[in-house]
């Protein structure tokens, strides 16, 4: 009889309601983070993965490159943009039961490695835990990292039970998917293969089975990765694993610079547009060699990490005992979410544990562990391999989220520890309780702020980012009154509502909103134009396109709408076969001139026209549109972006006065940049100036020779 057959039906029951518990608490925190400020609004990397699964779901966006980042999460967006074409909720709604999942796979591991005490302790605490639920409520990847950690553990003991190998092709699976999400997940297969060779219950009289559970692992996990190696390599003509920004992250991790925290270069713009472009400028202009590839500059940035690494022994051991405290603090780093915000915004997640309270717990329960090494080595591996992963760069809370259910299965241990002070003979009492001031002070020391998050800025950030967020409270009340004072089935009532949607940035609920109205009324001016704005946020070009231009039809003298026609054409274009493209980009072109001459002053007008020109090689023409821009509109930093490619452009054809002008206009943007604080803006403008007037100066050498 196997342990399937042979296991207790109340531990099923026991393991259907820790899912229940689980998904009952992140439902009830999905339901109020749908009526808190923070919904529909969407920053740096969440924004990102979100527009690029629009752009999947859409066919448009670049897919000629090799990926940036993780690209599973994208897909899963993509794939279900595609399905639905609905806001985020069933997103969210989703990733919880996926959540759940977790806090279930948890259970059904320690039921296999412990007692059903401990089963049922850690299930309770994966269910309840804050950040765990904060992270499966979040539309980025982060929830699918304690996933897969969670389901590499269950499949491996699985196979140790049963010896089939349809577990071990699972645990590989599970291993790729993860390395799709995060690069350096690949370092779990390592605990995975361990614990296949040393196990005593995988058939011990026999290397062969060893070897073949191995190659098994790792055809499984090459299933997964080698498709998007090839595609990458295809795609850039070059070998790239998954991304090309590994070793950007490994420098940040070790450079000089580097503090425990996210600490960018002082030439490096934090957004995912700007960050990796700009390690990729530095690295050219370090080496020389303009032409350096994506991956060749993850390279340059690796090696220099590991030299940065090796020159100062004493700082990197010193920097990795500070990611270590980092590590077992209580505070979840912030990116671009802040836990610690959220909490004061959002109840349920008020009265849920965080990390701090089962620091000194999951301690315990690791040091308890060792007597029983070798029937350990798994989980064990796999935390030690999440916590190496984060040592060998820097840590945001998200970055830690995988190794929390494992965390948390040795906080149970640790638990259950003390707990049989109480019900063991008096003479095994006391050692156990001598353990507890132990608990006490690592809990103590975890919950410390520690020094370099108010270095780096962290409490100024949240101190903005929840001011920012009263404002978008002020918007959503207001939206509130305003459901009751208008009538949504008129234009006007409509596009009131709608103006207010789209400030939150809830467009799909605006356009759905806007939708039935614009075939009602096709002559109301104010409804297909706000429609066809809204349908450009949600990437439906052809949709935007005709409703901009009913709008275009019924006001023809109104610049924004030629503007917007012309961006919507653009973009049309870029996702259409090649017959169809000459004729939107020229159309595009058309509404963007229309657009100038009914507003001499319409800086996105002028500004669209540049890149159109630089498309079409006309650089000459392009350079005077951005210098007469920026003569109109000192401040408008869209124009360093249309300089960019003209100065770096290998095939650029501006003449040495050209540069020189292009030189000037970059070193203006730089004094701005300075006069409003924006350090790594400015170094990046001066970096190009810099390179337009090494242009200008080697082209005005040729000419005398």
């Amino acid at each position: 009889m196997s342990n399937d057959q042979a296991k207790p039906v109340h531990s099923r029951w026991q393991g259907a309601g820790i899912y229940c518990l689980a998904l009952c608490v992140r439902l009830f925190y999905l339901v109020s983070y749908l009526n808190s400020p923070l919904a529909g609004h969407y920053r740096t990397d969440h924004q990102f993965y979100r527009d690029w699964g629009l752009d999947l779901a859409r066919g448009t966006g670049n897919t000629a490159e090799a990926f940036t980042q993780g690209p599973l999460y994208a897909w899963i967006l993509g794939f279900w943009y595609w399905l639905f074409d609905t806001p985020e909720t069933l997103i969210f709604t989703l990733q919880a039961f996926v959540g759940s999942g977790t806090c279930l796979l948890i259970y059904a591991s320690a039921q296999r490695l412990f007692t059903q005490r401990v089963a049922i302790i850690a299930g309770i605490l994966t269910a309840g835990f804050g950040p765990l639920v904060f992270y499966d409520v979040m539309l980025m990847k982060t929830f699918l990292s304690p996933f897969f950690t969670a389901l590499i553990l269950y499949a491996c003991l699985r196979y140790r039970d049963q010896q089939h190998l349809r577990w071990l092709c699972l645990a590989g699976l599970s291993i790729g998917l993860a390395v799709l999400v995060r690069e350096n997940h690949i370092l779990l297969i390592f605990p995975v293969i361990l614990f296949l060779w040393q196990s005593s219950e995988l058939h011990p009289l026999t290397n062969r089975v060893h070897l073949k559970a191995t190659l098994v692992l790792l055809c499984s996990s090459a299933v997964v990765l080698v498709p998007v190696a090839i595609r990458n390599t295809l795609e850039t003509g070059e070998f790239v694993a998954v991304t090309t920004g590994g070793g950007e992250v490994f420098y940040m991790a070790q450079g000089p610079e580097a503090n425990g925290y996210y600490s960018p270069p002082p030439f490096v713009r934090t957004h995912p547009l700007f960050e990796h472009e700009d390690f990729r400028l530095e690295a050219r202009e370090r080496t020389g060699q303009p032409a350096l590839s994506p991956a060749e500059c993850s390279r340059y940035w690796f090696w220099q990490g590991m030299k940065s690494a090796a020159a100062a022994p004493l700082r990197t051991l010193k920097l990795t005992a500070t990611k270590l405290q980092i590590l077992l603090n209580d505070y979840e780093v912030p990116d671009s979410a802040y836990f610690q915000t959220t909490r004061e915004l959002i109840a349920p997640l008020a009265y849920l544990p965080a990390f701090g309270l089962f620091s000194g717990l999951g301690c315990l329960g690791l040091l308890v562990s060792c007597k029983d090494r070798k029937r350990l080595l798994l989980p064990g591996g796999l935390l030690l391999a999440h916590i190496i992963s984060i040592l060998l760069i820097y840590n945001f809370g998200r970055f830690r989220a995988g190794m929390l259910p494992l965390w948390l299965l040795f906080a149970a241990v640790g638990i259950d520890w003390l707990w049989t002070a109480w019900t063991r003979p008096a003479v095994n009492r006391w050692p156990r309780l001598a353990a507890v001031p132990f608990v006490i002070l690592i809990t103590l020391f975890s919950m410390l702020p520690h020094p370099g998050r108010i270095q780096a800025g962290y409490p100024e950030d949240e101190a903005a980012y929840r001011q920012f967020l009263q404002s978008r409270a002020q918007m959503l009340q207001q939206l509130n009154r305003m459901r009751k004072q208008v009538d949504p089935e008129t234009p006007e009532g409509a596009v009131q509502l709608a103006s207010i949607l789209m400030q939150l940035e809830r467009f799909h609920e605006a356009r759905d909103l806007l939708l039935p109205l614009a075939d009602q009324y096709p002559d109301n001016l104010q409804v297909q134009r706000f429609l066809g704005s809204l349908l450009t946020q949600t990437r439906e070009w052809q949709a935007a396109i005709k409703h901009l231009k009913q709008a275009h039809e019924l006001d023809p003298d109104d610049a924004e709408i030629c503007n917007n026609l012309g961006s919507a054409c653009e973009k049309a274009a870029e996702v259409s076969r090649q017959k169809n493209r000459a004729i939107l980009y020229a159309a595009a072109a058309r509404y963007w001139e229309q657009a100038l001459s009914l507003d001499s002053q319409n800086a996105l007008a002028r500004y669209n026209l540049a890149r159109n020109k630089i498309r079409l090689h006309q650089d000459s023409a392009a350079l005077a549109d951005l210098s007469q821009l920026l003569k109109d509109h000192p401040e408008f930093e869209l124009a360093e972006r249309g300089l960019e490619p003209l100065v770096l452009s290998p095939d650029s054809t501006l003449s040495a006065e050209e540069f020189q002008t292009a030189a000037q206009n970059l070193e203006q943007l730089a004094r701005f940049y300075e006069q409003t604080g924006r350090e790594p803006f400015q170094k990046h403008a001066l970096q190009l100036a810099e390179i337009a007037i090494r242009r200008s100066e080697a082209q005005k050498k040729a000419a005398q020779k």
